[in-house]
This record gives structure tokens, sequence and C-alpha cells, in this order.
């Protein structure tokens, strides 16, 4: 998955965050496909940090520009979360499984689009008026 301006929020920082999560997310796909399944516990560690931590600067954003859609932006960072945590228990129990680490990949795919999409483009709106 790619990043694109339809994807904007108008704060560049964020921005910048949120192509950084995309960047993660292909780099992980392209080792997969290489057979360097030894990657998965380092991007569940990587991505859980950078999420809650992208997640904090984001909230903060949504709240500094009274964004509408903040408290659902909130509780969706609240569901990753635990999206994240259930493969990391699954991880711990199970090993490595190739299946397991494509579905991750794909539920990264599908979360930038339908949050950044859905919820995360309100701030564009915010952050233009005065």
């Amino acid at each position: 998955m790619r990043w694109s301006e339809q994807y904007a929020t108008g704060i560049a920082r964020l921005d910048d965050q949120h192509k950084m999560i995309f960047k993660m997310a292909d780099d992980f796909r392209a080792s997969l496909d290489e057979g360097e399944g030894g990657t998965y516990g380092i991007l569940l560690d990587i991505l859980d940090a950078y999420c809650r931590r992208h997640f904090g600067f984001e909230e903060h954003c949504m709240e500094e520009y009274r964004c509408p859609v903040a408290r659902r932006n909130r509780e969706a960072h609240t569901g990753f979360v635990e999206v994240l945590s259930g493969f990391r228990q699954r991880y711990e129990l199970n090993g490595y499984d190739p299946i397991e680490s494509r579905n991750l990949v794909d539920t990264v795919d599908r979360w930038l689009s339908e949050h950044i999409c859905r919820l995360d483009v309100h701030l564009k709106q915010c952050v233009r008026e005065p």
C-alpha cells in the first residue's frame, strides 16, 4: 500500500508519521517475500512502540484543533492496539507463522486505508479553520 495525498491531514509531522507506518508495512511485506520471517517479532515490537507514540501525538492534535471525530479516533486507536496485542500474544504462544505474519501486514494496510481516510482526514478541515 502506498501513501497518497488524499491521506494528508494538514499537519506535516503527522503526515510524515503516517508515511513511516506505510513504509514499515511495505518493508515488512518485502522481507516476507524474501523469506525473512525472523523479522516478525521485530516488526511487532517496532509497530507497537511507534503506533503508541504516534497515536498519542495524533490524539493531541485532534484535541488541539477540536476535531469533531477526536473521541472516535481515540477509540479506534485503542482497538488497534488491542489487535496488535492479539498478534503479539499469538506470536508468543505459537512462534512465527507465515500466514499470521501476512495477516498482520494485511491488517495494517486495511487499518491505514480505513482509519486515515475515515477519521484522520477530518483534521485537514480543522487545521484550515482559524
